[in-house]
């Protein structure tokens, strides 16, 4: 996968979300007529955020739902756990071999931190 592209239309309250509490780093950002983005490298996902005001075509943006849920493998859970900075349920040891947590976005995009325990090519 390239990276995912979500569209918001609370794009400085969805941008300041992934850079400033995720500790997403910019790779490229644009803001030109009929244009406003940025795409971020957070935790391994490359992810491009779109400003749906600003798109040329008017975009339609249902309530994301359970729909879309972005999943970001980490090394060590409880480390990304306690360095972020907002309420986040304590990570958990699931029955299928990992621990994992899950947080929501300021749209509602479920964001699940997920570790593998002790399988091989799990991040370590």
């Amino acid at each position: 996968m390239s990276y995912v592209c979500l569209a918001t239309a609370g794009f400085d309250a969805v941008e300041a979300f992934y850079r400033q509490t995720l500790g997403g780093s910019v790779i490229r950002a644009w803001d030109r007529p009929g244009a406003r983005g940025v795409l971020l490298e957070v935790h391994g996902l490359r992810l491009e955020l779109l400003d749906a005001a600003r798109e040329k075509r008017q975009l339609r943006l249902p309530a994301p739902g359970d729909r879309v849920h972005l999943v970001l493998e980490v090394a060590d859970v409880d480390a990304v756990h306690r360095s972020l900075a907002l309420y986040a349920p304590v990570p958990v040891t699931t029955n299928w071999g990992s621990r994992c947590f899950a947080i929501r976005d300021p749209d509602g995009v479920q964001i699940t931190f997920l570790q593998w325990l002790n399988q091989p090519g799990a991040a370590a």
